[in-house]
């Protein structure tokens, strides 16, 4: 008998160590949890908008071609209904009949990103044309500095 026994076929492991980084990596786990935040939003929007709920609920229906009920959004907000969710592909239809962009906010909260109107994108533009003219401002100045003019 020998002292080392062979190891059976296939029973060698590697261990397997993480090279490859990715964005989430240093977010604390649960950090992205926003089933409660949408509740929460929608019933914030349903609460400030003119509209009764199957009013929206109409509208809503309206827009996506779906069939939405009344049901459907005070499941979608209700505390007790915990395994309702609100689908993705109704936001659009929510924001535009409620005229609130709560529950994109509450979907986007902890990504570093937000959602801005035509009026910030414009000024953005601005901004970034401003920052533009700069550069190209003091590239013509270090450029005429060379020449001698």
């Amino acid at each position: 008998m020998s002292r080392n026994p062979k190891k059976p076929a296939g029973r060698d492991r590697q261990l397997l160590l993480p090279i490859q980084t990715y964005p989430s990596q240093n977010m604390r786990a649960g950090l992205l949890a926003r089933k409660e935040a949408i509740r929460e939003a929608l019933t914030e929007a349903l609460e400030a908008c003119p509209l009764s709920r199957e009013q929206v609920a109409s509208e809503m229906s309206r827009l996506t071609g779906e069939s939405i009920s009344i049901n459907h959004v005070n499941n979608w907000t209700s505390e007790a209904k915990r395994d309702w969710r609100f689908p993705l592909e109704y936001v659009a239809a929510m924001v535009v009949v409620t005229g609130d962009y709560g529950v994109v906010d509450a979907v986007l909260e902890g990504t570093g990103l937000a959602i801005i109107g035509e009026d910030e994108q414009t000024y953005i533009e601005f901004g970034k044309i401003v920052a533009e003219d700069r550069q190209r401002q003091k590239r013509k100045k270090a450029l005429m500095e060379k020449l001698g003019v």
